[in-house]
């Protein structure tokens, strides 16, 4: 019976410096690759970028790697343009980005690589379809108009098929996979892309409805290996958000005022919700990494909760928070390292 190692990413935006802060530190204590420790790799919009890249064929990037790039081009994808401001009435009546940016350093940093590619360790990638095409929407019992995403490598590449299923259906760019899964609504525009079969979707954010997909990686796990192993679930959040929202505010608001405090309360309910379930589940076996950002705006330790401050304050402010997270959880850090000395078992 093998122990299967399974890391899990939250969604989060700029704040997915924290958790490549965490796996930074995993990963010089082990010496070893995301991707050399773990089986099975699962993001959601910034974790599925991360997770992107630490499975990368052919030049797996460190957390260091993707933590100096979240630092650096950061500010890049979390641009607005006066046209963009004056055009979209501040995000009023249109995304608040342009996808420009975003495109450009994901098709720097993943290339022309396929899902398919990505062998030796298997990764999982949530997004929703808001559109999908007919081939997929017609074989359901019913005709579906819309429905969550799973990008798996291993369907890529042909393994794990349902009837009727073909790997060409489910192998995408790895570039277009982590442009949809981060596809957040009212900051992007969702993401128009096409399987290796040419069928084309179009996808927005995966953290709409699993923005911790540790529970979606487990059942996936299940599915690929079945219930002898041992499981083991690393999962990383990217901050726990304690900003106010008191009632007598929150008693008059309307559609706008609650579209972007209900975002984030949606995002960080499910990330909650799946923690309870695993610890249910695992017990031990469950290894959660949070901290709360900070309520106070006058604390200088506070962390800005929203996606996308990329101002050079809040990222040193997001730096300090993911190192703050290491030393807190040191003695809990040390139990996961020594159970991640050893290589990971093969399960060929």
């Amino acid at each position: 019976m093998a122990e299967i190692r399974i890391l899990s990413i939250d969604g989060g935006g700029i704040r997915g410096i924290i958790p490549a802060t965490v796996l930074e530190h995993i990963e010089e204590k082990t010496g070893r690759r995301a991707s050399e420790l773990f089986h099975l790799v699962a993001g959601t919009s910034t974790g599925g970028i991360l997770g992107c890249g630490l499975v990368k064929p052919d030049g797996a990037m460190t957390a260091a790697e993707l933590k100096r790039l979240y630092e650096k081009r950061g500010p890049e994808i979390f641009r607005m343009s006066p046209w963009k401001t004056l055009t979209s009435l501040s995000g009023a009546t249109d995304e608040r980005y342009s996808v420009r940016n975003l495109e450009g350093i994901l098709n720097e940093v993943l290339g022309e690589v396929q899902l398919a590619d990505v062998k030796g360790v298997e990764l999982l990638v949530t997004s929703y379809a808001i559109e999908l095409p007919d081939k997929v929407a017609n074989t359901q019992s019913y005709q579906a108009t819309r429905a969550p995403f799973f990008f798996k490598n291993w369907k890529a590449r042909g393994q794990k098929l349902d009837p009727g299923e073909s790997a060409a259906d489910f192998d995408f760019k790895l570039r277009d996979v982590a442009r949809a899964t981060s596809a957040a609504p009212t900051y992007f525009e969702p993401a128009l892309i096409k399987s290796r079969s040419e069928a084309a979707y179009s996808m927005i954010d995966g953290g709409v409805f699993a923005n911790n997909p540790a529970l979606c990686a487990l059942a996936s796990a299940y599915k690929l290996w079945g219930r002898k192993h041992s499981y083991v679930v690393v999962s990383l959040g990217t901050g726990q958000l304690q900003r106010p929202m008191s009632h007598a505010n929150a008693k008059d608001w309307g559609v706008f005022e609650w579209l972007r405090p209900l975002m984030s309360v949606l995002f960080d309910a499910s990330s909650d919700t799946v923690h309870y379930q695993l610890d249910e589940l695992l017990g031990s076996s469950h290894f959660r990494f949070d901290i709360p950002l900070g309520a106070d705006p006058n604390d200088e330790k506070a962390v800005n909760d929203d996606f996308d401050d990329a101002s050079p304050p809040n990222i040193r402010a997001l730096i300090d928070k993911g190192s703050a997270l290491v030393k807190k959880e040191e003695q809990k850090l040390a139990s996961l390292i020594d159970r991640l000395s050893s290589p990971k078992e093969s399960l060929t």
